[in-house]
């Protein structure tokens, strides 16, 4: 049931997805289009002493893409170095003060990360200055495609990948590994140390774990459980992080921690652990440690504002908010709380002098950066996907892009029609609440985009005892009473339905199974994601009963 419901019915396809593979899924580099050419001016500068120059971005992808291709330029001898934008002075991409500082650097090769695709003014200045420009990007391809050496993406017309949901972190993997390929004997052991990188950029992106991404993904946690780079060593330690490292630990712990650096310090930070040896790696990893914990503070105190700001447009059909003390590096993760809370898309704009800079997060049924698209004329600069954006918006246009915006959105989706469902994949009966059944949902793991962790309904489960846990008593502990003996339960933040659960003899819970771990002894539980209590069955009247009706 839970590959069909993946749409996975064929034996060879099945095969692919439970046991992916390095040579069958690990796509060659060389069939993406311009990756020979790449190669070649690559393979010509490094021969040459030429100057390359990496340019990144500060969320996880840029900044892991950007180790990938440090590493392995590194590694084959490259002249090297690399940009990273500051979020707040520079803005996201490529901008032209940054190509000026090339030419004065000589540089002659520059290679974008996670961005580029976007710049074609500023790529059209590379070239009357000498830079060949070699585009490694994955995000929306503009109507005006930049004039570039090389453009390696694989959703670009006529790219001849065979995968196009890569990541930014995903392409600087194939262009490492079509470099490696070409510069080395021992290419497999090479590019598998660089897949920890890879998956960390993947999973923080939101990429699709499916196709040649689950691969990396896969492949990345083994890697990364006794990863080689002493910097991300550490940066575990600080996380807490032991043993093996599944998808919630780089979602939660690890991509925050390195996100934290780009949002609120300078990216470099980040990147300069990644690429560190043994020296100052822990110092390194106790800064960002302190900037999560600051960015973690900010988060709390901005929220409030937030939410009330909010509360008066939640009828509105997109959330749009402004304020002088918002943060140009928390304004993503508040705009994606807001959005989780009233289920539609929201846009919050820190104000900055003359412009406001904004950040928008979606719910799945809404493509945000259309809906900011309608507006573009008021924008003096805009780029994202269907689930996030960002802009730049000068002062003067801000009441104009904001009417627009909002009239515009009631044609992506009419109020009420954005609804919040849970998609179950299957009822559980209560003899598969079971280790057995865990083992098999084993196989399908990592879970993310495109793989979500499947969720069940198990109906009529007896309530035995009810409690509260957690140092808030925030989370809600029940167990139920089945024919194999007790099963546990864990409702995080359902506390407050405690009095629900005490009335209720028998419930039906939609959940997660999984594999409960504590002092030594392994016991299955249960994950609530939402429950209703089981009425007590009433025959109305005889008619009803004698034609089956059930009435509650």
């Amino acid at each position: 049931k839970l590959l069909a419901n993946r749409g996975l019915v064929d034996k060879e396809e099945i095969e692919r997805f439970l046991y992916p593979s390095f040579e069958r899924d690990f796509h060659d580099p060389f069939l993406m289009k311009d990756m020979a050419k790449a190669v070649a001016r690559i393979g010509e500068a490094i021969e040459k002493k030429e100057r390359i120059m990496i340019f990144g971005d500060y969320d996880v992808d840029g900044i892991t893409a950007s180790a990938i291709l440090m590493r392995a330029l590194t590694k084959l001898g490259a002249a090297v170095s690399y940009r990273l934008p500051h979020r707040i002075d520079d803005g996201y991409g490529l901008r032209e003060k940054f190509i000026k500082e090339f030419a004065k650097l000589e540089v002659k090769v520059a290679i974008t990360v996670d961005n580029g695709i976007s710049s074609a003014v500023e790529v059209e200045m590379a070239n009357e200055l000498g830079i060949d420009v070699i585009i490694t990007d994955h995000h929306t391809i503009p109507e005006k495609i930049p004039n570039a050496f090389a453009i390696l993406h694989p959703k670009l017309p006529g790219a001849g990948y065979p995968f196009a949901e890569l990541t930014g972190a995903g392409v600087a993997l194939k262009l490492a590994s079509a470099l490696l390929k070409t510069r080395t004997k021992d290419h497999d052991s090479e590019i598998k140390k660089l897949f920890d990188l890879a998956c960390m950029g993947t999973i923080a992106d939101i990429g699709s774990l499916r196709g040649e991404n689950r691969y990396i993904v896969k492949e990345g946690l083994s890697v990364l459980e006794h990863t080689r780079w002493p910097g991300l060593s550490r940066l575990k330690e600080s996380a807490g992080i032991k043993g093996k490292v599944n998808v919630h630990a780089i979602g939660f712990l690890l991509g925050p921690r390195i996100n934290a650096a780009g949002r609120i310090s300078h990216p470099s930070d980040a990147l300069k652990l990644l690429l560190q040896n043994e020296a100052h790696s822990e110092i390194l990893a106790q800064q960002l440690e302190k900037l999560n914990t600051r960015r973690q503070q900010m988060m709390v105190e901005l929220m409030g504002i937030a939410y009330n700001m909010a509360e008066k447009q939640a009828a509105d059909p997109v959330i749009i908010i402004s304020h002088k003390d918002f943060h140009a590096g928390i304004i993503g993760l508040i705009a994606a709380k807001l959005s989780e809370k009233y289920f539609r898309p929201a846009i919050v704009m820190e104000e900055r002098n003359e412009v406001f800079v904004g950040s928008c997060r979606s719910i799945p049924q809404i493509n945000i950066l259309e809906i900011i698209t309608t507006g573009k004329e008021f924008l003096s600069h805009f780029g994202g996907h269907a689930a996030a954006a960002g802009f730049d918006l000068p002062k003067s246009n801000a009441a104009k892009f904001i009417k627009k915006v909002k009239t515009q959105a009631k044609s992506f989706i009419k109020p009420g029609e954005a609804k919040q469902v849970l998609l179950v994949e299957c009822e559980l009966k209560h003899d598969e609440i079971s280790k057995k059944t865990i083992e098999t949902i084993g196989l399908f793991e990592p879970f993310g985009h495109d793989n979500e962790a499947p969720l069940f309904i198990c109906r009529g489960l007896p309530v035995a005892d009810f409690g509260t846990v957690g140092k808030e008593k925030n989370h809600l502990k029940v167990k139920f009473k089945i024919d194999s003996g007790l099963v546990d339960c864990i409702g995080f933040r359902l506390a407050e339905h405690l009095n629900t659960v005490k009335r209720a003899k028998k419930i039906d819970v939609v959940c997660e199974i999984e594999a409960n771990t504590w002092n030594g002894r392994t016991t299955v539980q249960l994950k609530i994601i939402d429950f209703k209590p089981v009425a007590m069955k009433q025959v109305e009247n005889v008619e009803d009963e004698e034609e089956g009706v059930e009435s509650y």
